[in-house]
């Protein structure tokens, strides 16, 4: 059964934790700072995108990593079960709370960007040119919102904060960061090539096996690359993701069609999977 007061206060309570807890507000800001200075500089969308895609997806872990867990440990959700509130009531409101929370990081995201291309630029801003970054943030949302449930989902199963986290970095690290080389490593010990050798077989590998982090989908819907992470290699393409604009958005949306029900498809098992994981938790 759902109770509306007791899942908006809830989510109106996680909404406001995070933004009044300073190691939150702290990291937020050196993100956005580190956002704007990127901006300022001759860098490309696919530059600025890949400093979203791959640093962004640490911050989304810190709204979802300690959601559960630190309820637990000040025993405030042994009293919340006491009163008329469901468990699922509890899932949805942190699911609400840090949605919310996460829609503000992109929407500032957004703005920074957006200052940056058109009025530090001085560029006529073009509806159309618009129209792509607010794509492009629509996705970035569903791409960090997969991991914030991630951290969701940890808060759940762990026992500690720090385990909790150290699982988020841990999957943060190579699922983002180091994802390139991890997977050059992966062809090579699978195909018995060298990237060096440049050969299809090698490469269709590679391509294959990106498919396990939402980077790659990411990488793929907002700039055409097959990866966004460093150390990786890329391959050419004629279409260049929804920020291209030499391609209608119809066109885009039938292209990269895979790749959106990819980022719409994994929040939705995380939030599944934290559902489940909730309910048969043992309090």
């Amino acid at each position: 059964m759902t109770n509306k007061n007791a899942v908006l206060i809830i989510a109106k309570k996680e909404f406001s934790d995070k933004l009044h807890e300073p190691s939150f507000l702290v990291l937020m800001s050196i993100f956005m700072i580190t956002l704007f200075v990127y901006t300022q500089g001759n860098n490309t969308l696919g530059d600025i995108a890949q400093t979203f895609g791959v640093f962004f997806p640490l911050l989304a872990i810190a709204l979802g990593y300690d959601a559960i867990i630190r309820e637990k440990n000040s025993r405030s959700l042994n009293v919340l079960l006491t009163h008329p509130v469901f468990r699922d009531n509890i899932i949805t409101g942190k699911f609400l709370g840090i949605g919310t929370t996460l829609g503000l990081v992109v929407l500032l995201s957004m703005m920074i960007i957006t200052a940056s291309d058109f009025l530090v630029s001085g560029k006529i801003v073009q509806f159309e040119a618009l129209s792509r970054l607010m794509i492009f943030g629509i996705f970035g949302y569903l791409y960090l919102l997969t991991f914030a449930l991630f951290g969701l989902f940890t808060s759940i199963r762990c026992k500690t904060e720090i385990t909790s986290l150290a699982w988020g970095v841990i999957v943060w690290i190579n699922m983002c960061f180091v994802l390139g080389p991890t997977i050059i490593m992966l062809s090579s010990v699978i195909t018995g090539q060298s990237m060096f050798e440049m050969t299809d077989k090698f490469f269709s590998t590679g391509a294959l096996l990106f498919n396990i982090s939402p980077i790659h989908h990411f990488a793929e819907v907002t700039v055409g690359s097959l990866d966004l992470s460093y150390g990786t290699f890329h391959i050419e393409r004629d279409v260049h993701g929804f920020l291209d604009t030499k391609h209608s958005i119809s066109y885009l949306i039938g292209y990269y069609w895979q790749n959106i029900i990819i980022l719409l498809v994994l929040p939705v098992i995380l939030l599944v999977g934290s559902y489940i994981s909730f309910l048969r938790e043992d309090i």
